[in-house]
């Protein structure tokens, strides 16, 4: 595993291997080795090393890719300052992280007043994710915990990789780090509007990392045929049985859908002929500890649904500064996700919702899941996300919003009663009709800016 002494010989033993593609230029480990060594010379010479913290600020991919390797290599911290952020977004990450520098295309400046902090033993990723009330939580995993991950993407090894999303965002982040220890190739996009699969097709593309939403989007779009030997790959948000069949029947067979948390890395993966009405996420990978546990901490058998929680090498073990949750979710020797679910007799994992997420009306427990999936299969709807509103009298009352799909007409009031048709008392009370669901730039849903839709109707007189 790569500790800060061994970390560009790691890289370097890929040999010819070709290491960047992209529409312009292609070259192997050697020449990146080369240019992530050169990188790390200009970072020394102007004081970035060991116990510095460095905000990472470049769209370029290749760029940000070299730039995070030679952090690496120099033995820095350092954090993603997504150049899509706001300026504001960007000064509290730094202030949260304690950074020392900001990396930019004009070149490394230290910021006023930070001094650097304690020394380490190698080189840190920092990762962002949200806390459960909104607040920002920061994960710091060592190049030892990024190999560690790594080993459970052997294929990552003979693989040519491209990410829709940027670099710059967490998941597509890991991946390419993944890619680059395991001796891969990173495909990197272009800029704008592109014919992905004759992208693909051109630069021998193995396997396609998507959003959930850009999965929903090829399915619609169609195209079989077109992505002949392309692995697609998605994840992020639970991916309903119908989505997978749009995708198997109208772009390719070789779907896979990823569980995954920012805290652990991938730990399960369902491929062709896993996909069922249960939307299993297949069987946890190679090193991952899975148990479903409940709410005392006893292993339930197979089929029981329970808490999960599991361990694995190279997992975090708590926030930065302890975070907001580090004692829930970190806890014996066990990292928690909050997700429910449970655990099929061969062993691959069905997840039924975000324990947090879970509403009670009237005592009955619904997962958002249950009514995603059912709104999800009505024509009509594009994408659905379900959420619970406080109510005094009955507890929490479920409600769904909905993007329909392009040219459909049909009523609030007619999607409520197909809801009702199949989940009775676990039909939403209310379905809102939005021109588009509110994303992130990550394509996640913000649930928050849905219920404040359905706050500020229920105020109306």
């Amino acid at each position: 595993m790569p500790g800060q002494s061994s970390f560009l010989s790691h890289l370097a033993a890929h040999g010819d291997a070709v290491a960047v593609v992209t529409d312009g230029l292609a070259f192997g480990y050697a020449e990146l080795v080369r240019r992530v060594e050169a990188r790390a010379a200009g970072l020394q010479s102007r004081g970035v090393g060991s116990g510095s913290v460095v905000g990472l600020e470049l769209a370029d991919e290749v760029e940000h890719l070299i730039a995070s390797l030679a952090l690496i290599a120099v033995g820095a911290r350092h954090v993603t300052r997504p150049t899509h952020d706001p300026a504001e977004a960007k000064q509290a990450l730094s202030e949260r992280v304690r950074a020392t520098h900001v990396l930019t295309v004009d070149g490394v400046a230290a910021r006023d007043g930070v001094p650097s902090g304690a020394s380490g033993a190698e080189g840190i990723v920092y990762l962002k994710t949200s806390g459960t009330t909104g607040g920002m939580n920061v994960i710091a995993f060592t190049a030892t915990q990024l190999a560690e991950q790594a080993q459970r993407h052997p294929e990552y090894a003979s693989e040519r990789l491209l990410r829709l999303a940027s670099i710059e965002h967490n998941n597509s982040k890991r991946h390419r780090l993944y890619c680059a220890l395991m001796g891969g190739t990173n495909v990197f996009r272009p800029s704008g509007e592109f014919d992905v699969a004759e992208f693909c097709a051109r630069h021998g593309v193995t396997c396609l990392d998507i959003s959930r939403m850009h999965a929903s989007d090829l399915a619609a779009q169609g195209g079989i045929g077109r992505f002949d030997g392309v692995k697609l790959r998605t994840g992020g948000s639970a991916v309903p049985i119908d989505v997978r069949r749009a995708i198997e029947e109208r772009v390719t067979p070789l779907l896979y859908v990823r569980y995954a948390s920012t805290e652990s890395g991938a730990i399960a993966m369902a491929g062709p002929g896993e996909h069922d009405e249960m939307e299993s996420v297949g069987r946890p990978l190679p090193g991952v500890q899975l148990e479903i546990v409940d709410p005392d901490g006893n292993p339930l058998p197979a089929g029981e649904t329970g808490r999960i929680r599991l361990r694995a090498p190279g997992v975090a073990t708590g926030y930065l500064d302890g975070g907001e949750q580090t004692a829930s979710r970190f806890r014996d020797g066990w990292f928690w996700p909050g997700d429910v679910g449970m655990l099929r007799a061969d062993g691959s994992l069905v997840v039924q919702g975000r324990q947090d997420d879970m509403m009670i009306l009237n005592g009955i427990n619904i997962f958002p899941g249950e009514i995603e999936r059912v709104l999800e299969r009505h024509p009509a709807v594009k994408v659905a996300a379900a959420l619970p509103l406080n109510s005094v009298v009955h507890g929490q009352i479920p409600v769904a919003a909905v993007e329909l799909v392009e040219a459909a007409s049909v009523t609030a009031t007619d999607l409520q009663r197909f809801a009702r048709e199949h989940l009775a008392l676990r039909a939403p009370r209310r379905v809102l009709i939005l021109p588009s669901l509110p994303r992130n730039s990550q394509g996640k849903i913000l649930r928050r800016e849905i219920a404040l839709a359905f706050e500020k109707g229920r105020r109306t007189p």
